[in-house]
């Protein structure tokens, strides 16, 4: 294969222009989303019904309450075909395996949830009226003796979880499946050449001199053999300059090939998170031309950033500077075909107003609009493979994962907010807390199945931070499933803490809606048995716990919101205050409930905020003065430390102490606040007359407010 490489200069930009087939071969995208027939046939009934299905959409979600097989169709009309175009379905989600047909004619089959299937249709497709029919087999695990210790569909926590329908323990905890075509449909035309992917590593030279390059890999399939350009072009998105432009000529020939390319080095601006700068993005085009026609476009964005875990040293790296990560794992939905761009946008502004500038993707791939706007926001993505606790051992779904694995990598390759792989969540070899739950439970189960992934993950080489899993030890978990809240303090705490939390009730008008009658008090063990199924924990939240259960369900709601708050704060502060002591990354666990459920998340499934959303939102401060305090009687020894996770120095600050009480106050002046650090202003010093309600402000040279903490009794 030959490759010239060409500069276009700017005076010959626009022959680069699209120019139109001579009526040979045109490129479009046509969306197939609306209504579509689904057939559910029933076996061992012999009947089938039929149901008008919104695609994208779990079949769910239009009230079809079904798990496993269904036959979707779908009209399609072609009013013109050109002789030398060709035809490709895309389907970007079906949840959990697939067989496509276009008109009587099998075109190919295809397993897992999240991963997209690009189907060539040109042999099959007419023009005028086209049937185009999906099989989507979306089966629950069969019910037999500890079936949640040997799963055999890949679907994480769609599957398997304590946030599920029904919880993790229940024989319901697969309800509510989460099967369809959830993801877009479309139909696309291209010349003889189709791009099939485009991916790009980008490479960070000199991080002060923004000095920049790529390894760029272009996948096509062709039905050509010739000479093939390929017109490059990377612009930054939002910006007036020039875009780069290059061409590349190159010999193809019929059938699948990679062509590699190397991005020249440049300076460039650098991808940031939010806290830190801007998440800047380059739109990366690829079109392909024959001769002097357009025959595909791809593209994607890219930013260019550079990131590392160092674990001996305890601290995660983004462009060669410590970052500490602020994180919280999501889940937006069950069914993900119910959320839209804007729902996850909404999400992650949410996110960002807590302060919040991670996000552990829980056990599952979420759609792909999320990682376009995590790109766009600024946000780092911790991204789980769907491994949820046990599987089989069957070698078989080995191979399987190992596969999916690659498509994961595949289809996430190009988002640079995404810094982390990992393969499993609380595998069994790691969580001997499941001898107890399960009596075929093995310590040795799973540890292939984790170990191929893994490998599978590395060989990505993408420059990622890839972890074997998301280790129970990381998961201390402490005041709900075991200790106290305030075991924190001493807790020696893993180079990552990902998760930590405690439950707290939904507004009473939603606990209502869910047992579909006006809450009565006491809560009879019918009632508490229906909450247990929207996943309340009723023995961790009194008996462990310790929440009041006062004399109404109103002010049973108070009181764990209130429990929340104080956990939250508790832990997000004093997992904070080890920042130089090994800890790179904190998760709080979790930001929203993924359906109408009593869960640990600071935002119900409508999005209106627990308490304990403005408690992370204030021990998530970028900068934020954190007290310690021990008291006897009327007098109060204070120690203050404030941590700084900005890249800002906030030299002649004030930490100002304020009595909320009385409204006394006291200074404490001339403090320099270091960039990245923390700093202990007072240690040990005696505030006469401090009640447990006062609040910390952190003042700049100029009368700033930087920050403010408030306290009560409870939270020290």
């Amino acid at each position: 294969m030959r490759i010239i490489l060409l500069m276009c200069v700017l005076f010959s930009l626009s022959s680069c222009a699209y120019q139109k087939p001579k009526e040979q071969w045109q490129t479009s995208k046509r969306s197939l989303g609306g209504t579509w027939q689904l057939e559910i046939i029933d076996e061992e009934q012999g009947s089938s019904a039929f149901h008008d299905v919104v695609v994208p959409g779990n079949w769910t979600s239009s009230g079809v309450e079904h798990a496993g097989s269904g036959y979707y169709q779908k009209k399609i009309q072609v009013s013109e075909m050109l002789p030398k175009s060709r035809y490709w379905l895309h389907f970007d989600a079906i949840d959990y395996e697939s067989a496509v047909v276009l008109n009587g004619k099998y075109l190919a089959k295809h397993k897992g949830y999240f991963s997209p299937q690009v189907v060539e249709a040109t042999g099959a497709l007419k023009r005028g009226g086209n049937l185009l029919n999906v099989w989507v087999h979306s089966p629950n695990e069969k019910q037999k003796r500890d079936w949640s210790l040997h799963k055999t569909t890949i679907k994480g926590v769609m599957s398997h979880h304590d946030t599920r329908p029904g919880g993790a323990w229940s024989d319901r905890g697969q309800d509510k499946n989460s099967g369809g075509i959830w993801g877009a449909v479309s139909l696309r035309e291209t010349g003889p050449v189709a791009i099939k992917a485009v991916k790009i590593m980008p490479i960070v030279r000199d991080v002060d001199k923004q000095l920049t390059s790529g390894t760029v890999s272009i996948e096509i399939d062709s039905q050509y053999q010739g000479e093939l350009q390929l017109r490059i072009s990377l612009e930054k998105t939002g910006s007036e300059l020039m875009p780069e432009t290059y061409q590349l000529l190159t010999d193809v020939k019929r059938g699948e090939q990679k062509v590699s390319w190397d991005l020249p080095i440049k300076e460039r601006q650098l991808w940031w998170p939010w806290d830190w700068g801007e998440p800047s993005l380059y739109r990366f085009e690829v079109a392909a031309w024959v001769g002097d026609r357009v025959s595909d476009i791809n593209e994607a964005s890219v930013g260019f950033r550079k990131i590392k875990l160092d674990e001996a040293e305890g601290k995660f790296y983004v462009n060669e500077i410590p970052y500490f990560i602020r994180g919280t794992n999501y889940i937006a939905s069950q069914w993900l075909g119910e959320i839209a761009e804007k729902d996850y946008l909404a999400d992650l502004l949410l996110m960002k107003e807590a302060n919040i500038n991670s996000i552990r993707v829980h056990a599952h791939v979420a759609g792909k609009d999320f990682y376009h706007l995590a790109d766009q926001q600024g946000l780092i993505v911790w991204q789980d493979f769907p491994l949820q606790w046990g599987y089989t051992d069957n070698p078989d779904f080995v191979v399987e994962a190992v596969t999916q694995t690659q498509d994961m990598t595949n289809m996430l390759f190009n988002h640079p907010s995404i810094a982390f792989w990992c393969a499993h969540n609380e595998p069994p070899w790691d969580a001997d807390w499941m001898k107890y739950k399960y009596s075929s439970y093995s310590p040795e189960q799973n540890k292939v199945l984790t170990e191929s992934v893994y490998q599978q993950l590395l060989k990505a080489d993408d420059g990622r931070v890839v972890r074997k899993a998301s280790y129970t030890y990381e998961h201390p978990w402490l005041g709900w499933y075991s200790g106290t809240y305030r075991d924190y303090k001493d807790f020696k705490a893993p180079v990552i803490v990902s998760e930590f939390g405690a439950q707290g009730l939904p507004e009473l008008d939603l606990i209502d809606k869910i047992l579909g009658t006006p809450s009565e008090w006491p809560l009879s063990e019918e009632v508490i048995t229906k909450l247990k199924y929207h996943n309340y924990q009723p023995h961790e939240t009194v008996s462990i716990a310790g929440v009041p259960q006062g004399d109404s369900l109103s002010q049973f709601v108070i009181n764990s919101q209130e429990y929340q708050r104080v956990v939250t704060k508790y832990a997000a502060e004093h997992l904070r205050l080890k920042k130089e002591k090994g800890v790179a990354a904190v998760y709080q666990f979790m930001f929203v409930d993924s359906w109408p459920a009593i869960t640990w998340s600071v935002l119900d499934v409508n999005r209106s905020p627990k308490l304990g959303y403005f408690a992370i939102k204030e021990a998530y401060q970028p900068v934020v003065a954190i007290a310690e305090l021990d008291s006897n009687e009327n007098v109060s020894k204070l120690s203050i430390s404030v941590i700084n996770d900005s890249l800002l120095d906030y030299f002649d600050s004030v930490v100002e102490i304020k009595n909320k009480y009385d409204g006394k106050s006291w200074r404490i002046d001339e403090i320099d606040i270091i960039n990245n650090t923390i700093s202990n202003v007072v240690l040990n010093r005696e505030m006469i007359g401090l009640s447990h309600y006062f609040l910390i402000r952190v003042i700049d040279s100029k009368g700033n407010v930087i920050s403010e903490n408030n306290y009560q009794a409870s939270d020290m």
